[in-house]
């Protein structure tokens, strides 16, 4: 091969790469679409179906300024983004977070992930605890700042469950706790 040729290819200019920007048009209750909703019968999940769950339609704008629309599945964090399924996608729209759903004072339920609070929640509905659903490990840290403020905190990770009673004494550390 020629080196001019080469070195040529080497100092063109590439045209830098867009990240898509998603926007969110609206949310609805879960199961509103006749679609979506005959989608999560026939895959046997209207049952776990909660009021935390919403449907997501957002849409991006590529750059040709064509609008691609999307509807996922998802649950808001408490950043303002929201976290979405979808078979073909999943991710943060917005910046990412944890998500607090508030409860019974006192008692703290921590969750890896939101299919892990669907299941825990479809066996307990007469049961109304603090949760705090990590989304993404990389926020435990910020989970075992937030354990210190409740008595007793449950955490369920890889479908095991074990529960933490606060005492008077320090070394209260709930996450280490239960690894």
């Amino acid at each position: 091969m020629n080196t001019t040729n080469k070195q040529n290819r080497n100092c063109r200019k590439r045209k830098p790469t867009k990240l898509p920007y998603y926007h969110v048009q609206q949310t609805l209750p879960l199961g509103e679409t006749p679609a979506v909703r005959a989608s999560l019968r026939t895959e046997g999940l209207l049952e776990l179906v909660t009021a935390d769950l919403r449907e997501v339609y957002y849409y991006k704008v590529d750059q040709n300024k064509k609008r691609k629309d999307f509807c996922a599945v998802g649950w808001p964090n408490e950043n303002g983004g929201w976290e979405i399924r979808h078979p073909n996608f999943t991710g943060c729209l917005g910046p990412k977070g944890m998500t607090f759903i508030s409860g019974e004072a006192g008692h703290l339920v921590i969750f890896e992930d939101f299919t892990a609070y669907l299941y825990w929640r479809y066996f307990n509905k007469q049961y109304y605890p603090n949760i705090l659903i990590l989304n993404y490990p990389e926020f435990l840290s910020a989970a075992k700042i937030r354990a210190l403020k409740f008595n007793s905190v449950t955490v369920c990770f890889n479908q095991e469950q074990i529960t933490l009673i606060k005492s008077s004494g320090d070394g209260f550390d709930p996450i280490n706790a239960a690894a």
